[in-house]
């Protein structure tokens, strides 16, 4: 093929989801294996149902994962430029509906010149009558009943002399098979007998979905259209559309669907799992490991390897390899994911990257001046641990004197026998400690484990709980050394006098 040109085409009634980010991702992956063009188009013939910031959000989301458009409209969160737009429109057409309805209407009446399509002059109330009689008589899938389709021309043109409100529908070819060679699932027939004569011009001159979307990919010469398995239903309107217009048709690849964890189709009523891509950008997500992830659902690459980056993504992809079976979206395993990528970044990336997450109303660093350098070493503390940004708000609270002593903690340790004597040396021995440093704070416990004759759980968890007032956390000695001398005296004190009363 000479080029390939794939385009994702959003409708602005909504947000970037997990679904047809896939989509995108897979535009995006397949255009750049063979250094092709991924295209940003916006298909915003629903004015009704149009969101106002839809595009912006999806430009903005999709920027963020790193799956960049070569051509798409001027918008604040687009890298195109005006002096290029201008150029590609001059080339391949505007690249966003509403700014194509007079060509798209022309094109229409081209169809009905040629006798390929027809001026429909049927009221919606007649429509709706004629639908509830079909189903009366049995038929579930009501088509159009051709009442206009038989129309004289002197009968035609007496309604539009009246100015009669009218559509413009589709014929229909009759007992005809039209078939595609599926990427995803090979050989895929459709009978024209099940499909009516359909609108491709509504009464108020906008072009319907399969109307415009056929003459849009012609336009900018698209060579792949790889969208969701719920667009197979409009491939047969399609191919007819080429077919009556005489234009090249595309290869097509259905992808399966994203199913949860119950195996219905993944939603935002999907359990807890977030849905939208700006849900886990604030959660804390890093973009290259959602990227790595979705590039996953419904594709795989050769070997056992998932943890890729964006150009081994874009070097090993193959469109042989997407999968025929419906991929299971797991939150628990984009977390893993996401917490491998945490651990790849670097320090400096890491904090650039952590501070935002912070909750500023529990934890206001900024607010109460704290020392930066000691911010830095307690967010590192927990570079390996964490799997995503908004978690290391459950961190922090040892740090900032918000835990809060549990008395059943107190309780588990006792499993571990009397550790009366050796927090009473714990004790002397901080209170001489003159060096606080991590490698001083390490030596001391060992000698106290020596004089108490304790080792492993029954010399680490006691420390613990009465250091930290908490059985968990990261590095004992790093952690004791952040917590500075006096709050680690005071916690022992405290958790003292629990052990007492």
């Amino acid at each position: 093929m000479e080029n390939y040109r794939l385009r994702y085409a959003p409708s602005p009634t909504g947000y970037l989801h997990i679904g047809n980010t896939r989509t995108a991702l897979m535009d995006y992956l397949f255009a750049k294996h063979y250094q092709g063009e991924f295209i940003l188009r916006i298909e915003d013939t629903d004015l009704e149902r149009n969101v106002d910031d839809a595009i912006s959000s999806q430009f903005s989301n999709l920027m963020w994962l790193g799956i960049v458009p070569d051509e798409a409209i001027v918008e604040a969160n687009s890298p195109i430029s005006q002096t290029k737009y201008d150029q590609l429109v001059a080339k391949y057409g505007e690249y966003q509906q509403s700014k194509k309805f007079s060509h798209y209407e022309q094109l229409a009446h081209d169809l009905v010149n040629n006798n390929k399509a027809y001026h429909c002059f049927c009221t919606p109330q007649e429509l709706e009558l004629d639908r509830e009689v079909q189903i009366a008589q049995g038929n579930p899938a009501p088509i159009y009943n051709q009442k206009c389709r038989v129309l004289s021309s002197e009968q035609v043109q007496a309604n539009l002399d009246a100015k009669k409100p009218y559509s413009i529908r589709f014929k229909v070819l009759q007992k005809k098979e039209y078939a595609i060679d599926d990427l995803v699932r090979g050989r895929v027939s459709f009978d024209s007998q099940n499909i009516g004569d359909f609108v491709i011009l509504k009464t108020n001159k906008i072009a319907t979905y399969n109307f415009a979307v056929v003459v849009d990919d012609h336009d900018m010469k698209i060579s792949h259209v790889v969208r969701g398995e719920e667009h197979i239903s409009n491939t047969p309107r399609q191919l007819m559309i080429y077919e009556a217009f005489g234009w090249a048709v595309p290869v097509f690849a259905h992808l399966t669907l994203i199913v949860d964890e119950n195996h219905k189709k993944l939603s935002k009523r999907s359990g807890n799992a977030l849905f939208f891509i700006e849900q886990y950008r604030t959660q804390g997500y890093l973009p290259q490991a959602l990227f790595n992830y979705i590039a996953l659902l419904g594709w795989s690459p050769k070997g056992e390897q998932e943890i890729l980056s964006k150009a081994e993504l874009i070097a090993q992809f193959d469109s042989q390899r997407f999968s025929k079976s419906p991929s299971t979206f797991d939150l628990k395993k984009l977390q893993w994911m996401n917490s491998v990528y945490m651990k790849k970044i670097s320090e400096v990336e890491y904090l650039t990257f952590i501070k935002p997450f912070i909750d500023k109303n529990k934890f206001p660093w900024e607010e109460k001046d704290v020392d930066l350098v000691w911010l830095d070493a307690v967010l590192l503390l927990f570079k390996n641990e964490i799997e995503y940004g908004e978690q290391i708000n459950n961190h922090l609270g040892l740090f900032f004197n918000q835990t809060k002593f549990r008395r059943e903690d107190l309780a588990e340790i006792k499993t571990f026998g009397d550790f009366s004597q050796l927090i009473d040396i714990l004790e002397d021995q901080l209170n001489s400690l003159d060096t606080w440093k991590v490698e001083s704070i390490q030596e001391l416990i060992k000698k106290v484990g020596i004089e108490a004759e304790k080792k492993g759980k029954a010399l680490f968890m006691p420390i613990r709980l009465f250091t930290t007032k908490s059985l968990h956390g990261p590095s004992l000695a790093q952690s004791l050394y952040l917590l500075g001398k006096a709050q680690v005296m005071e916690n022992i004190r405290i958790v003292k006098e629990q052990n007492h009363d």
